[in-house]
């Protein structure tokens, strides 16, 4: 592994950094920021690239965020600067020297404003003083954007001047885009406020397993996914990132993969943006049952429909869960929204009992069609909404009976042998095997477990993580997390900690780190912030499996051998805080 544990839960770090090199997106709530650096013939490099999701450029579309970029250092030394070792800790830091002269680079956003810092250190550890050269200001970039010319700058507040023998110095460049009537946006003790917000991220669902390297990319994983939020004009919500996707909202990444992991943190910022995810598709939910929008972009200004994704399944399922976790009644709206997105299950049930839906969440990059992940979908949502409406004390037999002729149906229209495995076929005509087979096991759907399981295992499971289909090296991550869940909730423990373990490994400590990622070759294994939330549902949905029944919830994971037991503090369960221990 390139990398190393530098302290447990909280920092990782690496010396070998010789001709290679990374990129790390790390965000606030009006800026994310993808930095490149690395290392070539000693020497350290990096680029940089922002995006300001709440100012627009044509055409405003999905991708219509404004995102400058630049490679020139805001600082020149009179000697060669060389590398030292980097460290990641929720703010990137880079340790060399240029001659006497030692160098911390800090690279960090603000909690809340929408700048991005580049803070230096700078101390002279030699006899003489020392002359490295900055600006106050750089003037980057002027771009036309909706509402009008935006500046993109570089600004320090302290003036070029030489570094006294044993004098140390510490220099904040802050980089933001702002319209040209705007002033420079200015706060006190940047890195302060963003340890402080780290800090209160990690010490949410504080879950403990012993082992170093799962624990430690586990707190990784929730900082990325709370990475994600963004402040926009209607309201916090989430972003997926990658310099992609930000200031909106999709079915999948929000309604189903992050805010099911969300309910968990109690957080006060992950709770606002969970109303707002699954507010903001209120004013879809139309008479007509059409199908709802793929995702809802530009800050909620418009909606993109790429087609029926099974999006009213992902909101079923993942809102239904949310208030599980929660210990809250669905209100007035959300009663509304997940009625009607079962009376849509029912209108798009097909003469063999599965959901008709044009494709899944990939979007017929792969092969798709009526396919397994919808009727999944339906079935778990199903499940939890029954849960909810015997806890409101209404009349669940409907919804149960709904349920239980789509799992006959996933039976009998997606049952059979394909690869020489008792499995299902992904959809009609499909005999290879598909790492979304593992969804009705995690589902509860348990006939076919074995052979399902044993199949992606030894079909799709390479390098810490598992191809998408069979025959082709395409993988997404965030069907080899489900997958690993599916072996914890079908008994499979330890084969499913031998995979956390090799996955948490690959992405904490690899080549590309510390987060799980989106996909290969598709955007290059970008840190998408939704995938981490992924993560950490393999421990509360998978390794605890946390379940919810008209009174409460239970704790019905089994442990592997290797644990003896696994503690939970600050988890937020049925309306309040608790810390659980779950012992083998």
């Amino acid at each position: 592994m390139r990398w190393y544990i530098a302290e447990n839960k909280r920092k990782i770090a690496s010396e070998n950094f010789e001709g290679h090199s990374d990129r790390i997106e790390i965000g606030g709530e009006q800026v994310a920021g993808v930095i490149t650096y690395g290392v070539q013939s000693g020497e350290p490099y990096f680029k940089r690239q922002f995006a300001f999701p709440n100012i627009r450029i044509q055409p405003n579309n999905t991708h219509g965020t404004y995102q400058p970029e630049t490679d020139q250092s805001p600082i020149s030394f009179e000697e060669r600067e060389v590398f030292e070792r980097v460290e990641l800790d929720g703010v990137l830091s880079v340790f060399s020297h240029a001659g006497e002269l030692n160098i911390v680079r800090r690279f960090f956003p603000s909690v809340e404003l929408p700048v991005f810092y580049e803070q230096i250190e700078l101390f002279n550890g030699g006899k003489k003083e020392l002359s490295p050269k900055w600006e106050t200001l750089q003037k980057i970039e002027l771009k036309l954007a909706c509402e009008g010319y935006v500046s993109f700058e570089c600004s320090c507040e302290t003036f070029c001047r030489k570094i006294n023998a044993g004098e140390r110095v510490t220099l904040i460049f802050a980089y933001a885009a702002r319209y040209s009537n705007e002033k420079i946006l200015k706060e006190e003790n940047p890195l302060s406020k963003r340890r402080t917000r780290v800090e209160e991220i990690m010490s949410q669902c504080d879950i403990t397993t012993g082992n170093e390297t799962v624990d430690t990319m586990f707190a990784f994983a929730k900082l990325r996914a709370a990475e994600g939020l963004c402040n926009t004009p209607k309201g916090i919500i989430h972003n997926p990132g990658g310099l992609a996707y930000y200031a909106g909202i999709w079915c999948n990444d929000q309604c189903e993969y992050v805010a099911p992991w969300f309910a968990f943190t109690g957080d006060k910022k992950q709770a606002e943006a969970i109303e707002n995810i699954y507010g903001w598709y209120y004013p879809y939910f139309n008479d007509d049952y059409l199908p709802i929008p793929s995702s809802i972009v530009c800050g909620g200004r418009d909606f993109f429909l790429w087609a029926d994704r099974g999006d009213a399944e992902m909101y079923l399922y993942g809102l239904s869960r949310v208030l599980l976790t929660q210990g809250k009644l669905p209100d007035e709206k959300q009663k509304k929204a997940l009625d009607w997105c079962v009376e849509y299950i029912k209108r798009n049930l097909t003469a063999d009992g599965v959901v008709f839906s044009v494709s899944d969440e990939l979007e017929n990059r792969i092969s798709s069609g009526v396919n397994l992940n919808t009727s999944s979908l339906a079935y778990g949502g199903l499940g939890n909404y029954a849960v909810l409406l015997k806890r409101m004390g209404e009349n669940a037999e409907e919804v149960v009976a709904l349920q239980k002729k789509i799992e006959a149906g996933i039976e009998s229209y997606f049952g059979g042998e394909v690869s020489g495995y008792h499995t299902y076929h992904y959809h009609k005509g499909c005999e290879v095997i598909r790492a979304w087979n593992c969804l009705p096991v995690y589902m509860g759907i348990i006939s076919r477990a074995k052979d399902t399981l044993k199949s992606i295992d030894e079909k799709l499971w390479v390098n810490g993580s598992c191809r998408s289909t069979e025959g082709e090296k395409i993988l997404w991550d965030r069907s080899a997390l489900y997958y690993i869940m599916a072996l914890f909730r079908a008994g499979e423990v330890e084969t499913a900690w031998v995979k956390l373990k090799e996955y948490s490994e690959t992405r904490l400590l690899g080549e590309h780190v510390p987060y799980a990622v989106e996909a290969y070759p598709e955007g290059g294994m970008r840190h998408l912030s939704a995938e981490s939330g992924l993560y950490c549902r393999v421990f509360t949905d998978g390794l605890l499996d946390i379940c919810f029944n008209e009174k409460g919830y239970t704790v019905n994971g089994n442990l592997p051998k290797e644990l003896k037991a696994v503690t939970v503090k600050n988890i937020y369960l049925n309306g309040g805080f608790t810390d659980l221990i779950k012992e083998r």
